[in-house]
C-alpha cells in the first residue's frame, strides 16, 4: 500500500493540481487516503447521493421505477444530457431518468428527480448513513443560477441552433464553487465510504444497491479514472465537472473477487490557460490523464 500511495502522490505532483483521493479495497478493508478530509464541490458526482435517496423513497412506496414523469420546460437545464432538446410532454420512466442522470450525466433528468425527492431529504439521508461531510443543498438549476442568470436559462441553447453560442461568463465567488457546506460538497473519504456501503448492500437494501450498481456500471463517460484500464474492465462510477473542477468516483471491479472503491476529486487553476483554447485543452488532457494514471495504479496494485 505504501508503494501505491507513493505512486499516486507522484502522479498528483506531476499534474500540479489539488487532489483528494480515497481508496478502499472492499475485500480486505485496506484503505489509502490523500487529503481525505478536504471538501470539494461534487459537481455531477452529487448524482450518486441522488440515486441513493431515490431508491430509499421507492422502498417507502413514494413511486416506482415504472412510474412516468412528464418532461416540462421549467426543469430543462443546459449542460450535459439530451432531454433539454426533446419535446415537452415526453414521459420517461423513473428508471429512464435515473439511467440518463448517471450514464450521460443528464442535468434535466437530474432535476426532474431532485425536485420530486427534495434536496433536504437527500442531505438528511447522507447524514443518516453517517456521512457527515457529504452536503447536498442545491439542484442543478440552483448551481447554474448561482453561476449566473444566463446559465439558468436554457433558451439560449435551444433557439437559433444554427447560430454561434458563446458560453456566458460564470460567477466564481458564489456557492457553486465554494468548498463549504452551503454548496454540494464532499470529502473523498466520505464519497468512498458511500460507495462501499452501496457495494455491500447497506444503502436501503441489497436489491436496491444491486440496481444502483447496475446503473452505475452503464457509465458512458469513461475518460478519467478508467482512462487507461484494460478494455472491458467494469467500473461503476460517476464523473463531475465544472470550470477548474474535475471529479470521478466509483467501484473498480478488478476481478470477481477483488473490488476497490476509489474517489478522486480535483481542483486546478484555470487562469494560466484563460482565453487560450489550445492550452486549456492540453491542460484538461493532462488532468484527465492524471486521473487515468491513478485508476491504472490502483488496478495494477490489486490485479
Amino acid at each position: 500500500m505504501k508503494e501505491l500511495q507513493s505512486q499516486i502522490q507522484s502522479i498528483i505532483q506531476t499534474a500540479n493540481a489539488a487532489f483528494g483521493v480515497s481508496i478502499h479495497h472492499l475485500e480486505s478493508d485496506e484503505t489509502l487516503h490523500i487529503n481525505p478530509e478536504r471538501p470539494f464541490p461534487l459537481c455531477s458526482v452529487l448524482k450518486i447521493p441522488v440515486l441513493c435517496e431515490a431508491f430509499r423513497q421507492m422502498e417507502e412506496g413514494a413511486f416506482t421505477l415504472e412510474d412516468r414523469w412528464p418532461l416540462t420546460f421549467p426543469e430543462k437545464n443546459i449542460g450535459s444530457g439530451i432531454l433539454t432538446y426533446l419535446k415537452d410532454g415526453l414521459e420517461p420512466t423513473v428508471y429512464d431518468l435515473l439511467l440518463l442522470m448517471i450514464v450521460i450525466s443528464d442535468n434535466t433528468a437530474t432535476d426532474m428527480v431532485m425536485n420530486r425527492l427534495g434536496v433536504a431529504k437527500i442531505d438528511d439521508f447522507m447524514k443518516q448513513l453517517g456521512l457527515a461531510n457529504i452536503h447536498m443543498t442545491m439542484t442543478i438549476r440552483g448551481i447554474f443560477e448561482d453561476m449566473g442568470s444566463e446559465f439558468a436559462d436554457p433558451t439560449w441553447r435551444l433557439t437559433n441552433l444554427d447560430s454561434p453560442k458563446a458560453t456566458p461568463p460564470a460567477r466564481y465567488d458564489g456557492r457553486a464553487f465554494s468548498d463549504g457546506p452551503e454548496n454540494n460538497v464532499s470529502t473523498s473519504q466520505d464519497m468512498t465510504q458511500l460507495l462501499a456501503l452501496i457495494f455491500r448492500g447497506e444503502v436501503v437494501n441489497r436489491s436496491a444497491c444491486d440496481q444502483m450498481l447496475h446503473i452505475l456500471l452503464q457509465q458512458q463517460l469513461n475518460q478519467r479514472l478508467p482512462r487507461f484500464l484494460p478494455e472491458g474492465t467494469p467500473f461503476a462510477h460517476k464523473t463531475g465537472t465544472l470550470s477548474g473542477i474535475r471529479n470521478d468516483a466509483g467501484i473498480l471491479y478488478v476481478s470477481e473477487t477483488c473490488h476497490v472503491a476509489v474517489t478522486a476529486f480535483c481542483r486546478w487553476d484555470t487562469e494560466a490557460v484563460k482565453d487560450d483554447p489550445v492550452a486549456e485543452h492540453e491542460r484538461i488532457h493532462q488532468i484527465d490523464s492524471a486521473f487515468g494514471a491513478i485508476g491504472k495504479a490502483v488496478y495494477d496494485a490489486y490485479a
